[in-house]
């Protein structure tokens, strides 16, 4: 079964996560770069550090509520999706 969103819903998600920054934990980050470490340490790389495989998220400080609807709105429009009134 394939899950399909609407427009609507893909805007509001890119909105949230500009806010919030990428979805997920730090965690997961750490996970995966564990698990590419290990996979480069096992194929004989000694150089790599697992620091450097762990990604760095810029974040931003919170905006205020109307910015937030400023780029929701514009983000809408650009894909052509109809504003909530």
């Amino acid at each position: 079964m394939v899950s399909r969103i609407s427009s609507a819903e893909l805007t509001q998600w890119q909105a949230y996560e500009r806010v919030t920054g990428p979805l997920g934990t730090e965690r997961d980050d750490t996970n995966a770069a564990l698990t590419a470490f290990y996979i480069l340490q096992g194929l004989g790389s000694k150089k790599v550090k697992l620091e450097k495989l762990i990604p760095k998220w810029d974040r931003k400080p919170a905006q205020k509520w109307q910015d937030m609807k400023m780029i929701a709105q514009a983000m809408t429009k650009q894909f052509k999706g109809e504003p909530k009134k």
